[in-house]
């Protein structure tokens, strides 16, 4: 609950940037964001006609027009952020306005130079590295607040040793199962295959997607391997894993898996949730984003982790979601306040998993949500180490060509007889993505 004086401040301060800044902070002129209306220039009024004293009347000034605190988001979690709105609107006197927008990231790049585009925008943790580097992003205080978080959620939005956004949502990729099939979850990945082995009506075991980055990487950190090294500062792009020994033994895993029919070149997002959810595949590697079509589909299921492969646990990308304050605002303190005192709170947080499955980075909101749901527990590493993360860094965008490619390399022997070393091609795919840093 925010306190008076909390909220005594707020209007002191909206009061401030009234006095102090007149005039918009302006709206997108993108055509995926909606634009704010400028508000109209105040016009001076003509010098007065010398009457008597006695019979003038007193000059008075037009109001000053409240400028908005706008608000990009999508349309699952707009809803939840337009109460919220509205009381910070009572209780500051700051109009507040929710605009539904897509492709936020790089509509924030061009607009918010130009001094428009919103105030506060929701977004991933990867973003923070070309957004930081553009000079797009404030720093956020949480006044001391950041025990209240995971820490694996602090560090997603920590860049040089600053804080670029509150997060508010931690999610990555769980193993569904279908219960009929297999109505014990199983420990080990021979487990799994045994299972699959049992099976006679199945197309494949494992439905996961071939060659894409995001959802194979598991295999290789999960053995070891890294795309960069994490250090006290963050990540660090002059360490690049992903042919070191752990990395190599993952795609080699993978290489067997794929070679002994536990998973398929042909299976892709297109086409293998409707495998699981028809029954023909046991077993399904997605996120909490398909949580809702696998219920959907009425197949009985449970989630769970990955089950470890001779010992080593693959370990999916941890993913997280949060508020960024856009540094070029004039409604920077404003904006602050709506996060640390609006957004950030259990029921909030809760709302926000409510409409999005992602298990919440805040701990109270997250102990609270797996009362709501306890499946969510399989797609929120909240716990994980931060160097687990999805790089934040510009870097990043060296890394997923090169690393599709070699997993293209290794799932496509399926269709060819070449014969794949996969030590060399994780270690073409280093080198690419060393040569790429190197280059600029």
């Amino acid at each position: 609950m925010r306190s008076r004086y909390q909220v005594l401040v707020g209007v002191l301060l909206a009061f401030a940037m009234i006095v102090a800044a007149c005039g918009d902070d302006g709206g997108s002129d993108t055509t995926a964001a909606p634009s704010d209306t400028e508000a109209p220039a105040t016009t001076q009024a003509p010098a007065a006609t010398e009457a008597p004293a006695t019979t003038a009347p007193p000059a008075t000034e037009p109001p000053a027009e409240v400028t908005p605190l706008v608000i990009w988001a999508d349309d699952t979690r707009a809803p939840v952020l337009e109460p919220l709105t509205e009381q910070f609107t009572a209780d500051t006197g700051i109009p507040v306005e929710v605009q539904l927008a897509s492709d936020i990231r790089q509509n924030m790049l061009t607009a918010a130079p130009a001094g428009e585009g919103a105030d506060i925008f929701i977004g991933a943790h990867d973003w923070i590295g070309e957004l930081a580097e553009n000079g797009i992003l404030a720093e956020i205080d949480l006044g001391g607040r950041e025990g209240e978080f995971y820490d694996v959620a602090i560090g997603a939005f920590s860049l040089g040793g600053k804080l670029y956004g509150l997060p508010y949502a931690v999610e990555g990729m769980g193993l569904y199962r279908n219960t009929d099939l297999v109505p014990e979850a199983p420990a080990t990945w021979a487990e799994l295959t045994a299972a699959c082995d049992g099976l006679t009506d199945i197309t494949i075991c494992l439905a996961a997607p071939a060659r894409d980055a995001y959802a194979n990487q598991a295999f290789i950190q999960g053995f070891g391997g890294y795309i960069f090294d994490y250090t006290d500062t963050g990540f660090d792009a002059a360490n690049v894993g992903l042919d070191n020994d752990g990395a190599v033994a993952g795609a080699t895993w993978l290489d067997g898996a794929i070679k002994d029919g536990y998973l398929s070149a042909d299976i892709e997002w297109g086409n293998m949730n409707d495998l699981f959810g028809n029954g023909e595949a046991p077993f399904l590697w997605n996120g909490p984003w398909h949580l809702q079509g696998v219920r959907d589909s009425g197949v009985s299921y449970a989630v769970s982790t990955f089950p470890p492969v001779d010992g080593n646990s693959p370990i999916p990308f941890v993913g997280v979601q949060g508020f960024m304050i856009n540094s070029f605002s004039e409604q920077q303190v404003a904006a602050q306040l709506f996060l640390t005192d609006y957004v950030a709170t259990v029921d909030t947080m809760v709302d926000l998993f409510e409409v999005g499955q992602r298990g919440p980075a805040h701990k109270a909101s997250y102990d609270a949500a797996l009362e709501l749901d306890a499946e969510v527990a399989a797609f929120s590493p909240v716990d994980a180490f931060p160097g687990l993360l999805m790089p934040n860094i510009p870097e990043m965008s060296a890394v997923w060509g090169a690393m599709g490619d070699a997993f293209a390399i290794i799932y496509n022997q399926a269709y060819t007889d070449e014969v794949v070393d996969p030590a060399a091609v994780m270690a073409n795919a280093a080198k690419v993505v060393r040569d790429a840093i190197a280059g600029g």
